[in-house]
């Protein structure tokens, strides 16, 4: 069970991370992704924030997810 459940940390935070970063990216350019469409109506800097967000989340998720505490 606790392989599981760091498997399924460090799946959710590789998939956050991921779209953090490639949104952050394509939005530089003007490209935006479907499934980000209601974040970007409260503006750049907001959807940025909260982009971050994703992109911090998600190395926290798989550092958790690799390491070998037992804490968890």
């Amino acid at each position: 069970m606790e392989n599981r459940k760091k498997a399924i940390m460090l799946l959710s935070g590789f998939i956050l991370f991921v779209i953090g970063m490639l949104s952050l990216i394509l939005s530089l350019v003007g490209i935006h992704l479907l499934i980000l469409k209601p974040v970007e109506s409260f503006g750049f800097f907001y959807a940025s924030i909260i982009k971050l967000s994703f992109i911090i989340t998600g190395l926290i998720l798989a550092f958790m997810g690799s390491s070998n505490n037992k804490m968890l």
